[in-house]
């Protein structure tokens, strides 16, 4: 039997909630459509009014039903899983966040991320595409190697956000915000400041030559390249490297610029008079410090949204587009700049 537990919209089986679990049948009666209709609307297919679609998505929540794993992979020859390649890249806060919204926005349709890391060995990746046939793979957060876009083509596995070149002109961006905000602030000599880790320096190349591109563009020397790590001896040998003078240096990460912000203080290189730092990912730790550091931040858990869409877009009708992620960047300034 199925009863109203309260005035608000809360749907028990029989009375007693969470006695009996949930089927697509007893969404269908409750919220006044046919199965199929469920079906359709869980799964972000279908044309079907705001108000059906809002009244389906809450009578689901409310029973706690969500769709069979087991039916869709069987109808469609896949599983509910979709997996987001990751590079080896510092794991910080936003891109937790990123993934939670993007987590999120797929479980409302019934689908599981799973990340892996797109520098495992392409044998195992090969072994668990074959395996887990997943609904889709998304790569908006690093390159695609061509040997990843062979197993997933000849898996008929459907990529998501693979636009080497889209992603390489975002970080092009933000080294152009960077760079224009530092020669804005009076800065006549740039510096870029990579992780002297390799592969957690994944977009450092691209960003610095948009800092590149506008030095050229206002008449500036190339930046000067220097490598450290997140260690105040690093950051002290890297900081000597630099000529004396007023200078701008843009930090891969934050976490750069909090170590080089650390080497200012022990080499009483006073900030920013003599050296302006400006950031990247706008982290929780960025706030902190003092003098709190200039930084960009990138909106991820609104750009995971749109690319959880794209995701369900693709399967259902087969259309795909890209997410402007440069649009997504703002500049979040502080007292290093």
């Amino acid at each position: 039997m199925l009863t109203r537990v309260n005035n608000v919209g809360n749907w028990s089986l029989d009375g007693r909630r969470g006695l009996m679990a949930a089927k697509s049948d007893d969404v269908a009666r409750i919220a006044g459509v046919s199965r199929p209709a469920v079906s359709q609307i869980l799964n972000g297919r279908g044309r079907f009014s705001a108000e059906t679609i809002d009244r389906v998505r809450t009578v689901a929540a409310e029973l706690g039903y969500r769709p069979s794993a087991a039916a869709r992979s069987l109808a469609t020859g896949t599983s509910d899983v979709v997996v987001a390649l990751i590079p080896d890249t510092t794991f910080g806060k936003n891109l937790q966040d990123a993934f939670d919204a993007l987590t999120t926005e797929l479980a409302r349709v019934g689908l599981t991320l799973v990340l892996r890391l797109s520098s495992s060995p392409i044998e195992l990746l090969d072994h668990f595409i074959a395996t887990t046939r997943p609904a889709a793979v998304v790569a908006s957060f690093g390159p695609v190697s061509p040997e990843v876009r062979v197993v997933l083509r000849d898996a008929g596995v459907p990529l998501v956000g693979g636009d080497d070149q889209a992603l390489e002109q975002l970080n092009v961006n933000i080294g152009h915000l960077q760079a224009d905000h530092l020669i804005a602030a009076g800065c006549r000599q740039l510096v870029y400041a990579h992780l002297s880790d390799t592969r957690q320096d994944v977009f450092g190349d691209a960003r610095e030559r948009g800092v590149a591109e506008r030095c050229a563009g206002a008449g500036l020397d190339a930046p000067q390249t220097i490598r450290l790590g997140v260690a105040e001896t690093e950051a002290i040998a890297a900081l000597r490297q630099i000529r004396p003078g007023q200078v701008g240096i843009a930090c891969y990460n934050d976490d750069v610029a909090i170590a080089l912000l650390d080497a200012c203080r022990v080499l009483r290189r006073p900030v920013p008079s003599e050296v302006a730092l400006i950031g990247m990912d706008a982290t929780p730790i960025a706030g902190l410090v003092w003098p709190r550091i200039t930084t960009i931040a990138l909106d991820a858990p609104a750009a995971m949204a749109e690319i959880a869409q794209v995701v369900i877009d693709r399967m259902n009708r087969g259309t795909t587009r890209e997410v402007p992620l440069g649009t997504r960047l703002r500049l979040i300034p502080g007292a290093t700049t």
